[in-house]
């Protein structure tokens, strides 16, 4: 009896609670600076024209606040809740950019660790992999890489495969994307243009990278090659 009269007692206070407060935490701020308290602020106001504080929660819609607060695409996710305090809790989760797309007729965009094309910030520069090539437009088309139809998912994996890795996110500096889809790639260390061919059979690919730097520079060198390619089964071709 106690048990289901203090359940019908929180109810009631639910029921009648005020927004007393607001709270904001943002996760990865020490890697990622697209945004801070005073923009997700301005998303929970409406612009200033709502000032929740005060207002009961039976008025406030928490997940139309959520939908409202994720139109910002630097917001990878978003959860709003209350306690019985009355404090308005929201929790975000910032996008990740893993690479840099490079437009010349068109501003820069970033592409995150879900796909998604980002726009940049006066407030932080991402360093990560930039992108060039000859139809760089029709990523900047999409919302996501992936709905690219001729070779986006594939591609989107070949970021998510240097991102994952350490040394490879930190060797490869640039990709140049050509028409027919085959992936050039430039290193930070050594003047080799590495060919990638098409983005398939990526891992394979990468481990016979890694033995061109592990057992074929050790001897040769690093200026000795200009270029180096990783299109055919089963070879590594050096010149």
């Amino acid at each position: 009896m106690i048990f289901f009269a203090l359940i019908s007692f929180v109810e009631k206070k639910q029921a009648s609670q005020v927004c007393t407060k607001v709270n904001i935490a943002i996760e990865d701020t020490l890697d990622t600076y697209f945004i801070n308290n005073a923009d997700i602020l301005n998303l929970v106001s409406n612009g200033g024209s709502e000032n929740l504080v005060g207002v009961p929660y039976k008025n406030i819609d928490l997940k139309n606040l959520e939908n409202r607060i994720k139109t910002n695409k630097f917001i990878r996710s978003c959860q709003v809740s209350h306690d019985l305090e009355g404090v308005l809790a929201v929790e975000i989760t910032q996008s990740r950019p893993i690479a840099r797309i490079v437009h010349r007729q068109a501003p820069d965009a970033y592409i995150s660790d879900q796909g998604n094309i980002l726009p940049l910030s006066e407030r932080f520069t991402a360093r990560v992999v930039l992108i060039e090539g000859a139809n760089i437009e029709n990523l900047l088309e999409k919302e996501n890489i992936r709905a690219e139809e001729k070779e986006g998912e594939g591609f989107f994996e070949l970021l998510q495969f240097i991102d994952r890795h350490k040394f490879w996110k930190a060797q490869i500096a640039q990709l140049y994307v050509n028409a027919d889809g085959t992936v050039l790639m430039y290193p930070q260390v050594g003047r080799q243009v590495i060919e990638f061919g098409e983005a398939t059979d990526i891992e394979r690919k990468f481990d016979k990278l890694k033995i061109f730097y592990k057992q074929i520079i050790p001897v040769k060198g690093w200026n000795r090659y200009s270029r180096v390619s990783l299109a055919y089964q089963d070879q590594i071709i050096c010149e």
